[in-house]
């Protein structure tokens, strides 16, 4: 965007004709114009001017112009001639009309001559050393600033005091500098070695110093892939993929939201650029927006700051006696995150989020509801990756003094140690946010959930409750997400399945996440009826299972079953139908050198699986049970491994 910034005594214009056949439609009062004591902003719209982030900075500029010298009234004049390089007749009137109505919400008096018509004008210039300006507003600029990848070196920045408080309920406060000296480290367990991963990463930023696994894994158990068909960083699912992915869903609806009251809704992917509460949301996040264009509109594909949640309560009625007000929604995200930052399931452009809004009436019940929530997601999280999770805190520093016991009562209660970053003010809406992370073999760290405290929205976009004095009065809110990426939930299973293998266990998903529970291995044809019929009795109870009736060896069989992270193995022959015995493989008790083998009866086999899925979301296979009829997604073996198994 090119703009020429004039600050005039008077200026009139008129229209003579139309300059180009999209003219934009005009009445017969904007066939001219009148202005005095004002700043004439000549503005020429250019190709990628749509950013908002490029009307955001063209609004900063024309404030800050205008503030130096005064003005509170301004003209937006269109004028093509300051470029060679000119936006579509249709996005250039799109970009003045919020451009216009950017200024004005920043509480000028702003008046705008037609688009697209020749106009004769006279000005005159007050003539003092800022009475004319130009500007370049260009999007590879603001590009750049919005961009860049903000790791933990260029966060830390924003705070100044660091805080570690133990399960016990001590505190200590440590620096960027004599971090590794806190005593908590020289305190023996796991807990305490992923602490320490995890505020070096913090803290020092270090990068990841292993391979990312699961990028392996999820292509060679046939759960996501790559999707070149797509732009990057939107992947594909799979059978087992999507299976386990509706099943952290339904754990995210049915064992968490629906418990803790929440009315589940639904908004739409798409949203319009022009409204006022979805530009502020964009512009507070600076994240990289799918944007498209159609009929003269600008459009942006759903991203992760509510843009439909917030609409949507505005228009919600309700009073002191309806709170707290909760709802639930399962969304899908887009961020055109740098197509280096991409990498597996950590980081993608698409993902799935399941995002929790609870609106409270004061602190007291913000509070309630916070700590339901960080209690709920500890249960979580022990769910999905067992001693393999620590706590992180954001939030500004006179939050933090005002209510440190209730904090440090709260670390005691989730039960792992915790690291608090404290900034001397806010940055953002939340008063304070934890992060429910997950350091996986690669020794990355990853969010899972979040609760996030909300002390600005409320009054910010009018999200109001009707009090016990008749009168409005916005509500304090409560932001949550159980599973902030289903994807990258994905990603954390799978690396903390890569440490297991690393400590010499078979990698495994739990129990009742696993695509396959149980796969019945026939030794001969003869068998194959009976497998069946104990397939029968096992979907009865709830449990998926596969038959490998094909014709290949037994040890082939069992070594598929294996590389397929099966957790219950069970070969079925003569002995077994005559006995009624079961020799089941159990791999969440093998280890790599020896697999763990007991006998036990159907009815036996059908308790041990139940109990390690009590209380656990169930859904059947998305595949066949006979593996003769199941396809191959993954081409993941070569020719001649491939072959064995056909």
């Amino acid at each position: 965007m090119k703009l020429l910034l004039v600050h005039a005594d008077n200026f009139k214009y008129r229209v003579t004709s139309k300059a180009i056949d999209m003219a934009e439609p005009i009445s017969e009062q904007m066939k001219q114009g009148s202005f005095k004591e004002l700043l004439v902003v000549f503005t020429a719209v250019e190709n990628g001017d749509s950013a908002s982030q490029i009307i955001k900075t063209a609004v900063s500029s024309v404030r800050d112009i205008a503030g130096k010298i005064g003005a509170k009234s301004i003209l937006i004049y269109p004028y093509a001639h300051l470029s060679s390089n000119l936006a579509d007749p249709r996005e250039a009137l799109t970009v003045l009309k919020s451009f216009e109505e950017s200024l004005r919400e920043e509480g000028f008096a702003v008046y705008r001559s037609p688009f697209g018509w020749y106009k004769s004008f006279s000005l005159s210039c007050k003539g003092h050393p800022l009475a004319e300006l130009s500007r370049t507003i260009t999007a590879t600029v603001e590009a750049g600033e919005s961009e860049k990848v903000e790791g933990p070196l260029s966060k830390l920045k924003e705070f100044h005091r660091f805080i570690i408080i133990d399960v016990d309920g001590s505190v200590y406060e440590v620096t960027a500098d004599d971090w590794k000296n806190c005593p908590i480290f020289k305190k023996e367990g796991k807990i305490y070695n992923l602490l320490e991963i995890f505020i070096r990463n913090e803290i020092e930023g270090n990068p990841p110093k292993k391979k990312p696994k699961h990028i392996e894994y999820m292509r060679r158990l046939e759960l996501v892939d790559y999707c070149p068909e797509s732009d990057v960083g939107n992947m594909k699912f799979y059978s087992n993929g999507i299976l386990i992915a509706d099943l952290i869903k339904d754990y995210a609806l049915f064992k968490v939201a629906l418990p803790w009251g929440a009315m589940k809704i639904q908004n739409p992917l798409i949203y319009r650029e022009s409204v006022k509460e979805i530009r502020e949301l964009m512009g507070e996040f600076h994240e990289r927006d799918y944007r498209m264009n159609y009929g003269g509109e600008n459009f942006v594909l759903r991203f992760a700051s509510d843009p439909g949640a917030f609409p949507f309560m505005q228009k919600t009625i309700f009073s002191y006696k309806h709170l707290p007000v909760k709802i639930y929604e399962e969304v899908q995200c887009f961020r055109r995150e740098k197509s280096g930052e991409v990498v597996g399931l950590r980081r993608l452009r698409s993902f799935t989020m399941t995002d929790q809004h609870c609106f409270c009436r004061d602190e007291a019940q913000a509070k309630d509801e916070f700590r339901k929530l960080c209690i709920l997601f500890k249960e979580l999280m022990n769910m999905i990756a067992p001693d393999s999770w620590i706590m992180g805190w954001e939030g500004v520093e006179w939050f933090y003094e005002k209510n440190k016991e209730w904090l440090r009562d709260l670390t005691v209660e989730i039960g792992v140690p915790a690291l608090f970053k404290l900034s001397s003010e806010m940055s953002h809406y939340y008063a304070i946010k934890n992060e429910y992370q997950v350091i996986g073999a690669d020794e990355a760290n990853v969010q899972i959930a979040t609760v996030q405290y909300d002390i600005k929205n409320g009054e910010r976009f009018q999200i109001m409750y009707t009090g016990e004095d008749s009168e409005r009065h916005p509500c304090i809110i409560i932001h949550a997400s159980s599973f902030g990426s289903i994807e990258r939930t994905l990603y954390a299973l799978l690396e903390v399945a890569a440490k297991m293998e690393e400590e010499g266990k078979p990698p495994m998903l739990p129990v009742w996440l696993s695509p396959e529970q149980v796969r019945l291995i026939p030794v001969a044809e003869r068998h194959i009826v009976k497998c069946n019929e104990m397939a029968d009795m096992l979907e009865k109870a709830n449990i998926r299972v596969g038959v490998d009736e094909r014709e290949l060896s037994v040890a082939r069989k069992v070594r598929d079953a294996k590389t397929r992270w099966v957790p219950f193995i069970v070969v079925v022959g003569d002995k077994e139908l005559k006995t009624g015995k079961l020799p089941v493989v159990m791999r969440y008790k093998s280890t790599l050198k020896e697999d763990h083998i007991e006998e036990m009866s159907l009815e036996d086999l059908i308790r041990e699986v139940t109990s390690k899925c009590a209380g656990m979301p169930f859904r059947r296979m998305y595949v066949p049970r006979e593996l003769s009829r199941r396809v191959t997604f993954v081409a993941w073996g070569g020719v001649a491994e491939r072959k064995q198994y056909f």
